[in-house]
């Protein structure tokens, strides 16, 4: 009988690990929001699957990494090229060229995209990446780098917002008329995107709990932690109300455009989460 018994806990073993006791979040291959399986830590706001094998993991948990990274890097590239442009307005040519070769390089394999490239170059020569898991990425990162309204360059007004001379190139925005602004809006951009890091960390723990059959609390990783208060949404709220005590920031970043920035922040990490940890993966 304890041979049998024993036998049936062996079964019971999810594929990357012994599930937690009491423990139903959805497994391997299934869904996020557990509309196929599971019953406990139900992500029902993020789309896409748990990772089916230990391969896809390892290359959906580096597609994230190097994904997020890239977001933090562009966003770094923009406060240099500003910070510049407040000191020296004159110099607009220079100064777009050296933002273009540290987002998007000059060949010399340095800047941000070339990083990501090498990255999913070296995961797709692995074998250890699926198709889906691949082309998700390249989507990701030509909306990042590209023209459209999604991209960083478009989206670069959002932090520096209050009018002045424009930045230039196909950068958009303006460049700040005060260094208190320029402290501001600099803080804001350098906040939304360690809130984006942070939020893609929760996802990649998430998806490892699942798949080792524990039960992970995104939620409050991810936003508000009410016992810790280090929840990556807690982080950016403390960085806001510093921002606030100062009074330096214009009125297009007060409080609540702050805060509105960090909810469009969660929720793009979020809704690409899918794209990062696809369902339907082959074997």
């Amino acid at each position: 009988m304890k041979a049998l018994a024993v036998s049936i806990a062996a079964a019971g073993l999810l594929m990357f690990g012994a599930a937690g006791v009491g423990a139903t979040p959805p497994g391997p291959g299934q869904h996020f929001d557990c509309t196929d399986g599971g019953n406990t830590s139900c992500a029902a706001d993020d789309p896409g699957c748990v990772s089916n094998t230990r391969d896809h993991e390892k290359c959906s948990r580096t597609i994230g990494r190097a994904l997020a990274k890239a977001f933090y890097g562009v966003i770094k590239c923009h406060i240099t090229q500003v910070g510049k442009r407040f000191k020296s307005s004159a110099n607009l040519n220079g100064q777009a060229q050296a933002e273009e070769n540290c987002e998007e390089g000059n060949g010399n394999g340095h800047s941000v995209k070339e990083k990501l490239d090498d990255v999913l170059a070296m995961l797709a020569a692995s074998g250890r990446c699926d198709p889906a898991q691949l082309s998700a990425a390249s989507a990701r990162e030509a909306e990042l780098f590209g023209t459209g309204p999604t991209s960083l360059d478009a989206r670069n007004a959002q932090f520096y917002c209050d009018p002045g001379d424009p930045i230039g190139d196909d950068d958009s925005g303006s460049v700040p008329a005060s260094q208190n602004v320029l402290m501001c809006e600099n803080t804001v951009a350098k906040n939304v995107a360690r809130l984006h890091v942070f939020a893609a960390k929760c996802h990649e723990k998430m998806n490892h709990a699942f798949a080792k059959g524990q039960d992970f609390d995104e939620e409050t990783c991810e936003e508000t932690d009410p016992v810790s208060h280090r929840g990556a949404l807690d982080k950016y709220n403390q960085q806001r109300d510093k921002l606030a005590a100062l009074g330096i920031c214009p009125s297009c970043l007060d409080s609540a455009a702050i805060d509105s920035l960090g909810a469009a922040t969660l929720a793009e990490v979020d809704g690409n989460n899918g794209g990062v940890y696809p369902c339907n993966l082959g074997p």
